[in-house]
């Protein structure tokens, strides 16, 4: 009975250390993957191989073990290096108007387009085009020659 009550007790205390641990090691993995390697700042730490990239990870790993958060580490590599260090940099100034140009851009032309088609009906409308008379190119006596040759595949075709 002791032995059962002392094994809950232990497995209480080591069970949330688990828990912490695993939640620290998936947020130093979100963090790995928001960084850039500071040796060449082409890929992300995550998955770049480098001593730079080592040095990246365990510093991370240290930072979340000392009870710092997410935007602290962040802060500080982008205090150290620059923004550059960021895999997605945040959109600031003229960048965020570049986002704002493309569904700009769509109702600009869908506008424009509405605007001509109603342009071009009332033009048609306007203008009271009367129907083009069509005058046959060949004579009389070739239309009957098709003609009487058309009827007769025709009656075959029955």
């Amino acid at each position: 009975m002791i032995r059962d009550t002392l094994t809950i007790l232990m497995l209480a205390l080591v069970v949330p250390g688990l828990a912490s641990g695993a939640d620290r090691e998936r947020e130093a993995r979100e963090l790995e993957a928001m960084l850039i390697a500071p040796c060449c700042f082409r890929q992300q730490v995550s998955v770049h191989q480098s001593e730079a990239a080592d040095e990246v990870r365990r510093d991370v790993r240290r930072r979340l073990a000392a009870g710092e958060i997410r935007d602290d580490i962040v802060n500080a590599y982008v205090q150290q290096y620059g923004k550059r260090i960021l895999a997605e940099p945040p959109a600031e100034g003229f960048d965020r108007l570049l986002y704002l140009l493309p569904p700009f851009g769509l109702v600009l032309s869908a506008g424009l387009a509405v605007a001509l088609i109603r342009r071009f009906a009332q033009q048609g409308s306007s203008r009271g085009v009367a129907p083009v008379a069509v005058t046959p190119i060949v004579s009389d006596d070739t239309q009957g020659q098709y003609g009487q040759k058309l009827d007769d595949e025709l009656r075959d075709l029955d």
